[in-house]
């Protein structure tokens, strides 16, 4: 009987409301685009994990939230952005969620327009508190030369 009790429990537990961790990486990546497009690289970096890395197309490794922040602030100083993304889709594994989209990015350097746009792959990381950060980013123009 205790057996069939746990067995109960434990099937009763299992049944709760499933965390919809689509939402939340999309959700994630609207605060992306605000701090992006206000400027704030410092919140872009508060979206990655301590030692995330990202790989920005014809660069180096980025490890780690400093060095992100800085990249971003950078980036952010090079020229006045616009930026957008848009979730294609997200495959979560326990505490990973790998996400592919697309984004679009339109920037005012030295007074003329540069428009990009391409895909990117984000590997997000539950945390301890329940927060999903992003652990590894790579994207790439798919504009042609």
């Amino acid at each position: 009987m205790k057996k069939l009790l746990l067995l109960f429990t434990l099937v009763f537990l299992s049944c709760g409301e499933a965390e919809d961790v689509e939402s939340i990486i999309i959700d994630n990546n609207s605060k992306w685009v605000e701090y992006y497009n206000k400027g704030d690289a410092k919140g872009i970096a508060s979206l990655h994990t301590l030692d995330a890395v990202v790989i920005p197309p014809k660069s180096d490794f980025v490890v780690g939230r400093d060095n992100i922040e800085e990249m971003y602030k950078a980036e952010i100083e090079m020229g006045n952005g616009t930026l957008g993304l848009q979730t294609t889709e997200v495959i979560q594994e326990g505490l990973y969620a790998y996400e592919t989209g697309l984004y679009d990015i339109k920037m005012t350097i030295e007074g003329e327009e540069v428009n990009d746009n391409g895909k990117y792959i984000v590997i997000w990381e539950k945390q301890n508190n329940g927060n999903w950060l992003c652990k590894k980013d790579i994207w790439n123009t798919s504009l042609i030369n």
